[in-house]
């Protein structure tokens, strides 16, 4: 008994009162289709139980739990780790986050005998004066103004987007003064050319009469460049989309005073050895170890070792400690976020893990895999995850299903699920697609440029190291390229506190008419939009009532409107005996045969979003609580609407089993067939079938390439 952990009775979410037994030190793997549980049950009940009842004995500001069990025992301590990022504290670094700033300062001051305070970040005087300790500062950022594909004549910048006219006709006069052909694309430019669309200013003053909205309109003005910072027209200056951070050029990076330089330990300033990678650091820091014989330091310098060892044999070698928390992507951060567990000298903890090695590549995977088979010897380990590696090492498999929403929660045969995810599925590549060639060569980060090739017209597969910049490829790289391209990846959708699934489907305004022509009443009776008479006056339409401050702050479902954000007073008007209030709790499946005989174009979204894994999502279920997984299916399903002709997709296949990541891939397969190139990141191992056309990216001396 003493050896096992028995929870009764869960009814958290959509759990179907449940009793679930865990095994001590060993591996306890949760598998199951999306949304059928897995996460309420691994994270919103066991690590929720074994965090409150630890923090509740000596803790002030524990929050009341939401899990539903009947009872558990044998218990113990639980650290909930998660592939997520939600930290957007810019002076949130891997030192501050991890506590390992002060030893760092600490070892420097001991070492050249000066004051510790002399190594403090937060103090001013330490700081660079240009960027005030960030490291970065804010710049108009070339890459997201530029459209490289259009020509200077009809205005290549997209920040300089209103009253387009007068930019072009200042651009053509400009480009006449110089001896540039308006006529090419800024990509065709030579780089002294662009550097005076850039930078430059004209010598004279142009008189340009342009069009405006309903009139014409005259401005004399000189021209400046676009990245110069001066306006030429008045009350008009560049958003905040068009900047990015770049690293200081005053401090590199570092983030001190150009004063702090002269303090080197190993041929190291405090701000080099932060900016210094962990692959390159680990030899510096095992010298450090060796050389060092006081007392004092000796425990700060084998924890640091410790933890930059254990980063680069999890693949994180291309992280330091100045690194920003906020850039990392969320599997960089629960693996960082392992180090400190692998390290601890805690024992006997309840460690729980998403999908650890989701987004490697095979030989990275091997080393991760190692080192949690290791732990858990010492610990007793909950993983939710759907590759088969951890079935034959796991004394514990707990299986959810038979699918996901209202369907899902109830326990099933593991055998039978794992050998249905087994089974082959039949899948015709498409392998006709002509090469698209990619060569550029600016700057961005630390790269260089980029030299790959895909296959137009196919589905094309992007694998390679964690650091490689597979990500900047999509990201950064493509939208020079391409003037029809979209980048989707698992970031949460844009939208507020009023934002749900209906309305990241673009649904919500035909339901409201629906319901509006129906009663004979204005869309905006049945609207819970804030301002809008159908919204609940008691949460102002969110469906959730906030209590507290900052890191505190909790969210309490608003009784008055049982979570819906809607005026209850909508209750009583009813299509097919079903109320708005009623449609909101519906799931996407369900709302599928509702909607079926009323509304063709609502009918079509609904099996879209079904078969793109999403049936188990609520029509009334707030975008933020979904999952990065449910995230990107969400925008995959909206880009088949839009213009765009080449998909670059970051991951779109993580959390989910075999059979759903056919779903998805038939679904992929769909718009490829609309015209559509499918350019996809991902690491899982069944996937590779699907492509056309395999890239293993590399980095080649700053370019990124096959």
């Amino acid at each position: 008994m003493a050896d096992r952990i028995f929870i009764n009775g869960i009814e958290t979410n959509n759990l179907k009162g449940i009793d679930v037994v865990l095994e001590k030190n060993s591996i306890n793997l949760i598998i199951g289709p999306s949304g059928s549980g897995k996460s309420s049950l691994a994270y919103d009940t066991i690590a929720q139980i074994g965090q409150h009842e630890f923090l509740s004995m000596f803790a002030d500001d524990v929050q009341e739990p939401s899990y539903k069990v009947k009872s558990f025992s044998n218990m113990v301590a639980a650290i909930p780790i998660k592939q997520s990022n939600h930290n957007n504290n810019t002076r949130s670094t891997i030192g501050t986050y991890f506590g390992m700033n002060r030893s760092i300062g600490f070892i420097y001051a001991a070492l050249l005998g000066v004051g510790e305070e002399l190594f403090v970040l937060n103090k001013e005087s330490n700081l660079c004066e240009h960027c005030h300790g960030l490291g970065v500062v804010t710049a108009l950022d070339e890459n997201k103004i530029v459209d490289y594909n259009i020509p200077i004549e009809k205005n290549p910048f997209r920040c300089w987007n209103r009253y387009k006219d007068f930019y072009s006709q200042i651009l053509i006069e400009f480009c006449k003064d110089n001896n540039i052909d308006s006529k090419k694309t800024f990509r065709e430019l030579t780089n002294s050319e662009k550097q005076l669309l850039f930078y430059g200013e004209s010598k004279d003053k142009y008189s340009i009469r342009y069009k405006k909205t309903n009139a014409y309109s005259r401005r004399t003005t000189k021209f400046f460049g676009v990245l110069t910072g001066n306006p030429m027209l008045v009350n008009h200056s560049v958003g905040k989309m068009y900047y990015s951070d770049i690293v200081c050029e005053h401090c590199k990076g570092e983030k001190y005073s150009p004063e702090h330089r002269q303090y080197k330990i190993y041929g190291l300033s405090i701000g080099e050895f932060m900016s210094t990678p962990f692959k390159e650091l680990l030899d510096i820091l095992s010298q450090m170890v060796s050389d060092v014989k006081e007392d004092r330091l000796i425990f700060s310098l084998k924890t640091m070792y410790g933890f930059v060892k254990k980063a680069v044999e999890l693949n994180l070698g291309h992280l330091f400690f100045h690194r920003s928390i906020p850039t990392l992507s969320g599997g960089e951060l629960q693996r960082l976020r392992m180090v400190q567990v692998f390290n601890t000298q805690l024992t006997n903890l309840l460690i729980v893990l998403d999908e650890p090695l989701a987004g490697l590549s095979g030989d990275e995977k091997k080393s991760i895999y190692e080192n949690i088979i290791d732990l858990s010897h010492r610990h007793t380990l909950v993983i939710v995850d759907h590759s088969d590696i951890f079935v034959n090492e796991s004394k514990k498999i707990i299986a959810l299903g038979e699918k996901g929403g209202n369907d899902g929660g109830f326990l099933i045969d593991y055998k039978s699920y794992l050998k249905q995810q087994s089974e082959t599925k039949d899948f015709d590549v498409f392998k006709k697609g002509k090469e698209i060639s990619v060569k550029l060569t600016n700057s961005i980060y630390n790269y260089k440029g980029v030299n790959v090739r895909f296959s137009e017209g196919c589905m094309n597969l992007i694998t390679g190291h964690s650091g490689v910049g597979k990500s900047t490829l999509l990201r950064e790289y493509l939208p020079q390229c391409f003037e029809h391209y979209m980048y989707i990846n698992q970031k949460p959708l844009n939208g507020n506190k009023n934002s749900f699934v209906a309305t990241a489907l673009d649904i919500f305004v035909s339901i409201s008419d629906m319901f509006a022509k129906k009663h004979k009443k204005d869309k905006r009776f049945f609207s819970n939009l804030t301002g809008n008479e159908g919204m609940c006056p008691v949460c102002q339409g969110a469906g959730y009532i906030e209590y507290g401050y900052d890191q505190n702050k909790i969210h309490i479902e608003c009784q008055e409107c049982e979570g819906t954000g809607f005026n209850k007073n909508l209750k009583k008007y009813k299509i097919c005996e079903k109320s708005i209030f009623d449609v909101w709790k519906m799931t996407i499946d369900e709302a599928c045969g509702f909607f079926k005989p009323l509304d063709s174009k609502i009918h079509k979204t609904l099996i879209s979003a079904s078969s793109i894994m999403l049936g188990h999502l609520k029509i009334g279920q707030p975008t933020s609580t979904l999952s990065g997984g449910e995230n990107i299916r969400v925008k995959i399903l909206k880009s088949s609407k839009t213009s765009a002709k080449i998909l670059g997709i970051d991951e779109p296949f993580k959390g989910l089993s075999s059979s759903e990541i056919y779903k998805v891939v038939m679904f992929l397969e769909s718009l490829r067939k609309t015209g559509k190139t499918i350019v996809v990141i991902d690491h899982t191992d069944e996937v590779n079938q699907y492509f056309a056309k395999q890239i293993m990216l590399k980095n080649n001396n700053g370019i990124l390439s096959e």
